[in-house]
């Protein structure tokens, strides 16, 4: 595995694309509709795939069945009301680990982003490459293949988005029923 600082030194100069597109997300509906302002964009700052505890980011999939195959991969009880939402977003520069030459650039293989980060004792090194993306701003967010997706037989990819990394005039527009956003980042 990549030291931390190592994994940081080769994001400056790591390839980067943009995304422009509607994303998906599917969320067990209960804590969505608790009391209280409903928050699309919550951050529960505990760590997960490409990210430590305390980075605050979001996990999209690129298409609905993408999104189903993470719910239905992630969440227990299976069966139980869910919610699937959809935001629109622009970013100049995404990290994109769908791609070969963004792999070989960072030193990382397939194998360094499937990783059981939920058993490590350290993080992973997606995990930090997740933390080192979430403390600079040139890069808003990372893509990277769905392994829920691999798992059910079809290819699929997410997108985790760094909050402070978004910097305008990137941005994450929850779609609703009118052309205002129901919730916005930056």
């Amino acid at each position: 595995m990549k030291a931390p600082r190592a994994i940081a030194a080769a994001l400056p100069s790591a390839p980067a694309r943009k995304l422009w597109a509607t994303l998906v997300r599917r969320v067990p509906l209960s804590p969505l509709i608790e009391p209280g302002a409903v928050d699309y964009l919550f951050t529960s700052g505990r760590p997960y795939r490409f990210n430590t505890a305390g980075v605050r980011c979001v996990y999209f999939a690129e298409d609905e069945a993408t999104a189903a195959a993470e719910y239905e991969r992630h969440t227990r009880p299976l069966r139980q009301p869910f919610a699937t939402f959809f935001a629109e977003v622009e970013l100049a520069a995404v990290l994109d680990l769908c791609s070969a030459g963004t792999l070989k650039a960072l030193s990382l293989t397939p194998r360094d982003l499937q990783a059981n980060w939920a058993r490590a004792k350290r993080p992973t090194a997606a995990q930090l490459l997740g933390e080192a993306v979430s403390q600079q701003v040139r890069l808003a967010a990372i893509r990277y293949p769905s392994d829920a997706a691999r798992m059910k037989g079809f290819a699929g990819a997410n997108v985790v988005i760094f909050h402070d990394s978004l910097r305008r005039p990137d941005h994450v527009h929850i779609l609703g029923p009118t052309k205002k956003p129901l919730q916005k980042w930056p």
